[in-house]
């Protein structure tokens, strides 16, 4: 997902910096690279045009963990276990800009509960952003904040998400499941 949702980003024209885990052997930078290459091939294609790719760089957590540093915005799409994602934010959090977003984009764990895993001078920029896939064709994302998330920072991301992204924006309460997960599941019962 996090691949799809960089993707959009450079179809908007936003340079993008595409984290993931360094391979234990061979490239480095091989498991982002597959998943780049993944891009190519799926369908429907999320890619815009093939070089909007070229908005994309690639980074490992092992050796560019500084390059947070230059992000506005940090998109958090790793699995949904709430252990991982405290590990990951206990490792990215000491490399993000002061004014920095971070968001999680969480299907269902609750917010609040990620936000915990964050240090306090983190969780008033902490919020659930939830793109549907494929991020590129699906024009709903939800934006959760946490109880710390700081009002005018949600209202900022909202408008990027809808003048800069093209999205339409709901605002959901950290539940089970936000909003359109509980309306999805209602809805194909």
């Amino acid at each position: 997902m996090g691949a799809q949702i960089a993707a959009h980003c450079a179809n908007a024209n936003v340079s993008v910096v595409l984290f993931d885990l360094a391979a234990k052997e061979g490239d480095p930078d091989g498991i982002v690279k597959r998943a780049l290459d993944g891009l190519k091939k799926l369908e429907p294609a999320p890619l815009a045009t093939a070089d909007r790719l070229a908005l994309i760089e690639v980074g490992n957590y092992d050796r560019d963990l500084a390059r947070l540093g230059e992000c506005d915005l940090v998109i958090e799409a790793i699995a949904e276990r709430m252990d991982w994602k405290h590990g990951l934010y206990e490792k990215v959090a000491p490399h993000l800009r002061a004014d920095a977003i971070f968001a999680s984009n969480t299907s269902g764990l609750s917010i609040n509960a990620l936000a915990d895993g964050c240090p306090d001078s983190l969780r008033s920029r902490f919020c659930g952003v939830h793109f549907f896939n494929p991020p590129r064709y699906m024009s709903l994302v939800e934006l959760i904040p946490s109880r710390s998330t700081d009002a005018a920072l949600l209202d900022a991301l909202e408008t990027f998400l809808t003048t800069t992204l093209g999205k339409n924006v709901v605002r959901a309460l950290d539940t089970p499941n936000f909003v359109a997960n509980r309306v999805g599941v209602f809805s194909m019962l």
